[in-house]
């Protein structure tokens, strides 16, 4: 699975069967010399996002063309989150020299040395993250072993129980443009919900990487004590679109990670001279809003059909494959379809969030702020008069990046069309239902409760 061809200065010690005294910093900035003593994290963190950052072909056309639409003022507003190291290092000014095949494959993406490097962050968005000075790898373990590639040292920002560890992350994951628009506000949704008071810490760490169920070594090297070690891969929405290592395994944890994000209510009821379906969505357990993240490209929809024998007598939020959700979904009032939507000076709405002046207008389900208080959202539809249905059927549905974006990114000739098809659409499968009557009145539940 390791992407890197080159044999290292360290995996050359270690054939020899002897461990290195020392890795220069600048060795360290390598992930190729993780390796040998960390190869499962690597190859963990090898299918993630972060180490994807750089090579994401969207990525790369949104920075290509902000850079030509603003002449150049976009600088590197992107590529600060996406190639963090390589901006810290003075590599790379405004993102375009990513697309150099000859850039340096070890300065992509966010890698092993600018997490493990972290000591500090006096703001909460836009990447303030300062790295400390000297080769001491920092990391979550109070009594570091001795390693002889490196020193070792404790840090908060690291320790996934730890509430300095969030805002690691979400010192990345939060994104406030120059003109004051908070765009994307993942951390400040964290911090709003209960995952963020002291008796109930749940940090971005605790759901993200999830611990592993028995303790073992973590680093290849003789006498190292046995610890529990943390899931390097940090699903979330996102998947590769372009071949990456380990793409069907790390899509398969997107998909666990999605499927009970959500928990639905569906019920049937009278109203003359017709019915009325209400759905009503709850998030139950992301630490934020759902969707979160860059919310404006998000699409999360509801499928809902009704039924009468075989034949379907009504259905909203039905979207073929292929189909921009934003498509079938033009109104409220024709289905359920959350995102934030972002608007230019004009008041029109818009893509690229260089052109954002406005917003975002939210639509967002709230991460859970107060337990035992639902914050439940209701959508309510009234069916076709007459013919009530004796079955309806939930879905739910999410794409990474809505199929409209992507359109807007090949229309204007910065990304190829076959992308299109390679976006992938998620059931959260938790939240499947099916009310199956027997009368009107009734409400079926995720949580198995049915209900008068």
């Amino acid at each position: 699975m390791i992407r890197w061809q080159t044999l290292t200065a360290l995996g050359v010690f270690f054939a020899l069967g002897c461990a290195p005294e020392h890795l220069t910093r600048q060795e360290l900035y390598d992930p190729a010399n993780c390796v040998d003593c960390h190869e499962s994290h690597v190859d963990q963190w090898q299918m993630s996002m972060h180490a994807y950052a750089a090579d994401d072909p969207v990525f790369l056309a949104m920075n290509r063309r902000g850079q030509e639409e603003t002449n150049g003022e976009l600088g590197d507003f992107c590529v600060q989150c996406h190639a963090p190291l390589a901006v810290r290092l003075g590599e790379v000014e405004d993102g375009l020299e990513l697309e150099d095949p000859n850039f340096p494959e070890y300065l992509k993406g966010v890698n092993c040395a600018f997490c493990h490097l972290a000591e500090h962050a006096d703001e909460d968005s836009n990447n303030p993250i300062e790295l400390a000075q000297g080769r001491a790898m920092r990391g979550p373990i109070a009594d570091p072993f001795k390693s002889p590639a490196h020193p070792s040292t404790y840090e908060p920002m690291l320790d996934r129980d730890q509430r300095e560890s969030s805002q690691l992350c979400g010192s990345c994951h939060d994104i406030v443009l120059e003109n004051g628009v908070h765009l994307e506000q993942t951390f400040l949704e964290w911090r709003e919900t209960v995952f963020a008071d002291d008796a109930t810490l749940t940090t971005c760490g605790n759901c993200h990487m999830r611990a592993d169920d028995v303790a073992g070594p973590i680093a290849d090297i003789s006498g190292v004590p046995a610890r529990i070690a943390h899931d390097h891969r940090m699903p979330g929405v996102d998947v590769a679109i372009t071949p990456w290592p380990g793409a069907e395994e790390y899509e398969a944890a997107v998909q666990s990670f999605l499927e009970n994000t959500v928990r639905a209510e569906l019920c049937v009821t009278g109203e003359p001279p017709g019915w009325r379906v209400t759905l009503g969505l709850e998030n139950v357990s992301a630490g934020h809003s759902f969707p979160s993240g860059a919310s404006h490209d998000r699409r999360v929809w509801a499928e809902i059909k009704a039924y009468s024998g075989d034949d379907v007598i009504w259905e909203s939020g039905v979207v073929p494959e292929g189909t921009a959700a934003t498509d079938v979904i033009t109104d409220p009032g024709e289905g359920v379809l959350l995102r934030d939507v972002v608007r230019d000076a004009a008041g029109e709405k818009v893509h690229m969030f260089w052109d954002v002046e406005q917003g975002p207008e939210r639509n967002v389900l709230n991460g859970i702020r107060v337990f035992g208080l639902e914050e439940v959202r209701a959508f309510p539809f009234v069916g076709p008069a007459f013919t009530e249905p004796d079955r309806v059927e939930l879905r739910v549905f999410e794409r990474p990046i809505g199929l409209d974006v992507l359109e807007d990114l090949i229309e204007s000739g910065h990304l190829d069309p076959s992308f299109l098809a390679a976006m992938p659409t998620f059931e959260l499968t938790g939240s499947r239902l099916t009310w199956n009557g027997p009368q009107l009145g009734t409400c079926v539940t995720t949580d198995g409760q049915a209900q008068d």
